[in-house]
């Protein structure tokens, strides 16, 4: 990212100024994998602001939901808190976070709250709860040296001809075909198959309802689909253990060429292509990235990304907001936390893709949806999310058949719409 606009935060100098908030002691949760940048950026911003201090506490994504809603319901957690963008009005309705409309009399974003995207998704009973913070998606990456020794010659544009590729790279290499994380996060793909074909875990029903979008026969398909890598050896047995995209165990076979083919988040990525230049100076980079595959309809990935909320329980709401404000600068994208988009549309404008990065350009730009019905329907996307990465991970691990984990899972969701 180059060329990004510069601002300083100015409500952030006067607080300083001020002196009103001398020796304030915050904490800001952070999730994601660039924590020694965070902490970097935290002391950037602790010099500009004499007597404000930041903790920086760090937590897995698949824990970070339930642990700040526990929590937060008792009085408790750090003042500054990183989510998905889909939690947020989950924490609205549970009354763990603070509106925005109340916290911008302490400042003012440069280019106003209506230059952030995806900001409905922050919206509960008219008012908006979070600021969102970076944006992304997922799409395909590919070891173009390994597929070359395959004898594959194009990109994989369906699930269908992503299986043939990884049974032709296991026959004529040592190499793994397509691996994916099998656990917590095998939410994203299992919803990318469904939304290719036409289906989805909840949709509307047309008469301002909400319902289940699949059968139990197609959403055990899908599962078996995903089962066929790890039954035929395609995948090792090992990822059914891998609950993130950027767990070691999917990105060193990429890195090392005993792996082809992964799916992942943009972050992820980059971090990937860091890695491989960091290791090997001077060489070429053997990465493409391409698109979603395609089912019966076009490919689709969510626009995804994280939000920055301010818990409901602080004691400095102006320093925290003070805080928000700093980490949605242009200058932490482009010093700090550059392997994430941010998710501003005057900073969006500003990106410079690599070659290798333009499956997920394309990708975002042309093959995104929000997750809509998920969201609206009040079952809570977190819910959804644990219930269906759950039942997918029985199903890989043979513990249930496709079939009973299919229909746990349309069980347990509708009782959920039910509710």
């Amino acid at each position: 990212m180059k060329n990004l606009l510069k601002w300083t935060v100015t409500a952030t100098v006067a607080l300083s100024a001020s002196g009103a908030l001398a020796d304030t002691k915050l904490t800001f949760r952070f999730n994601d994998s660039e924590r020694e940048e965070m902490r970097a950026a935290l002391d950037k911003f602790e010099a500009a602001n004499p007597g404000i201090t930041v903790e920086l506490q760090t937590i897995a994504w698949n824990n970070a939901r339930d642990q700040f809603l526990r929590e937060a319901s008792v009085g408790r957690g750090p003042d500054v808190v990183h989510i998905a963008f889909v939690w947020t009005q989950e924490m609205a309705e549970a009354g763990v976070v603070l509106p925005i409309e109340g916290l911008t009399r302490y400042g003012a974003f440069p280019n106003g709250f209506e230059d952030f995207i995806a900001t409905d998704l922050t919206v509960y009973e008219g008012q908006h709860w979070g600021v969102p913070w970076s944006a992304d998606t997922w799409a395909m990456v590919y070891r173009t040296d390994v597929l070359e020794a395959a004898g594959i010659d194009r990109l994989p544009e369906t699930w269908d001809d992503l299986l043939a590729d990884s049974r032709a790279i296991q026959a004529s290499t040592d190499s793994i075909g397509f691996a994916f994380p099998g656990a917590d996060q095998v939410w994203f793909p299992f919803n990318y198959y469904l939304w290719s074909n036409g289906l989805s875990i909840v949709t509307e029903d047309g008469a301002g309802g909400f319902e289940i979008g699949a059968t139990v026969e197609e959403l055990a398909e899908a599962m078996d689909y995903f089962r066929t890598y790890v039954d035929e050896g395609l995948a090792p047995r090992s990822i059914l253990s891998v609950g993130v995209p950027h767990d070691p165990a999917l990105l060193q076979p990429l890195l090392d060429g005993s792996q082809a083919i992964a799916v992942m988040p943009t972050n992820t990525y980059r971090q990937l292509l860091s890695a491989f230049e960091e290791a090997n100076p001077g060489a070429e980079v053997p990465f493409a990235s391409g698109v979603m595959m395609a089912g019966s309809q076009e490919p689709q990935t969510h626009l995804g990304g994280r939000t920055l909320v301010v818990n409901s329980n602080t004691k400095d709401p102006e320093a925290a907001w003070a805080l928000v404000q700093f980490l949605t600068g242009a200058d932490l994208f482009e010093e700090y936390y550059s392997n994430q988009f941010p998710a501003q549309r005057t900073l969006l404008d500003q990106i410079e893709y690599r070659p290798e990065e333009s499956g997920f350009a394309d990708q975002l730009a042309n093959y995104t949806r929000t997750w809509g019905a998920y969201a609206d329907s009040g079952a809570g996307v977190g819910q959804l999310w644990n219930l269906t990465a759950r039942a997918v991970a029985t199903s890989l691990s043979g513990q249930s058949s496709s079939v009973q984990a299919a229909e746990g899972l349309v069980a347990e969701v509708q009782r959920l719409l039910d509710n």
